[in-house]
């Protein structure tokens, strides 16, 4: 019963023409639009009733400025809950913490009230009259755990925004409320599988669990560079409980240097046996060429623009929608892979909607479960029904007759 409540909630808000005050009306889709006039990022510390959240805002395009934008945070109940009247605080320059080139990185720091779950951004364009809200739990709720810690880089002034580094990166660990502590780091394999399409609901085992090396230590503050591929969890030494994950990928990611890698994320438009193939093969970029040459195209053309859009989907994909894998292999991403970014989104406390709009008017709604993921990161499982299964196979066959789906 709850969760037809939230799906109910999610769909009624998915037919609202503009995101009103409330977060769980406001549309969220320019989060994954990989061309949008900005990007938002945010990383949160919180030791009890102690909030300090950064933010990083990136101007994407070269048609805007930094001028043509004010910023303002509230802070809320909950996800129903609308602005009050006076509450929001401009994110002026006494908050930016660092900045460069068309990069700028801000502090807000919290006291948190018994009834403060939720922080909201909104990111006002006052040139174009455009408004979008960004939204923050910082909820108690013990299956969203904050840590007092955090990932910064080298510099230790700013942190790392995504859930992955490249291999041979400097990162320092910081308490930023105690400036101490010791931390224990300990490395798997990253070997999850991929995400099934939508209208499959077979139900995975999880891998074997393949440790890297040894474990690792690091104190407050110090330097501490990840040498191996695989995914990190990082403990605090004096409380276990509280951990963070962090995936360290190839020196390209989330590109890919070799056709090895690049033959992977083919997995969703290819059948078995053509897949086996080119991951099998001696020579992976002649089977590969095979693929895109004798199944989805024999004109240079379109082969090329097929390798350009399915691949830089790929590289997007790792960008916005890594954790404890490859963009590419989770739920967000396998969809965002073959549909592109959705035309809708919207999200409260524990669900997200999404809403694609397809050929003749139809439109098609995934929902994701938000749950707590592997080294506290925040994860996101689809419902899973039959019912998608025909726009799915729909989907694949056009991409492989050369039709890049928008």
């Amino acid at each position: 019963m709850i969760r037809y409540i939230i799906l109910t909630a999610l769909i009624l808000a998915s037919t609202t023409l503009s995101a009103q005050n409330r977060m769980s009306s406001a549309e969220l889709g320019y989060l994954y639009d990989a061309d949008h006039e900005f990007i938002v990022d945010h990383r949160i510390a919180q030791s009890n009733d102690k909030v300090k959240i950064y933010l990083k805002f990136y101007l994407n395009s070269g048609m805007v400025k930094v001028s043509d934008y004010n910023l303002r945070f509230d802070i809320r109940e909950n996800y129903v809950s609308e602005k009050k009247t006076g509450s929001s605080i401009r994110l002026d320059s006494s908050f930016i913490i660092a900045n460069a080139y068309r990069e700028f990185f801000y502090a807000i720091e919290i006291d948190k009230g018994s009834n403060d779950n939720l922080v909201v951004i909104e990111i006002e364009n006052i040139v174009r009259k455009t408004k979008y809200l960004y939204d923050i739990p910082i909820s108690t709720n013990p299956n969203f755990t904050n840590n007092p810690f955090l990932i910064f880089d080298k510099t230790g002034v700013i942190p790392v925004f995504k859930n992955h580094i490249n291999v041979g990166t400097t990162v320092r660990i910081k308490n930023v409320f105690n400036n101490e502590g010791s931390f224990e780091i300990n490395g798997r394999i990253n070997n999850r599988p991929v995400a099934m399409p939508p209208f499959d609901e077979t139900k995975l085992n999880d891998p074997t669990v393949i440790s890297v090396d040894t474990i690792y230590g690091s104190t407050h503050d110090e330097n501490f560079v990840f040498n191996n591929e695989g995914f990190y969890t990082i403990n605090d030494s004096d409380d276990r409980s509280k951990v963070t994950g962090i995936l360290v990928t190839s020196k390209f990611f989330p590109r890919y240097g070799e056709y090895k890698a690049m033959a992977q994320p083919l997995i969703y438009i290819t059948t078995s046996t053509e897949f086996n193939n080119i991951r099998e093969a001696t020579d992976t970029q002649k089977e590969f060429e095979n693929f895109v040459f004798g199944t989805v195209t024999n004109k240079p053309d379109i082969a090329s623009n097929f390798v350009k859009y399915y691949f830089r989907r790929v590289e997007d994909g790792g960008q916005l929608f890594t954790s404890d894998q490859d963009g590419w292999k989770t739920d967000k991403g396998m969809l965002y892979q073959i549909f592109g970014n959705p035309r809708q989104v919207f999200r409260n406390d524990n669900t997200e909607l999404w809403v694609y709009n397809f050929e003749g008017g139809g439109r098609v709604r995934f929902v994701f479960d938000i749950l707590k993921g592997d080294g506290n990161i925040k994860g996101y499982k689809l419902i899973r029904n039959k019912k998608y299964k025909e726009i799915w196979m729909n989907a694949v066959t056009r991409w492989r007759n050369g039709q890049v789906i928008e």
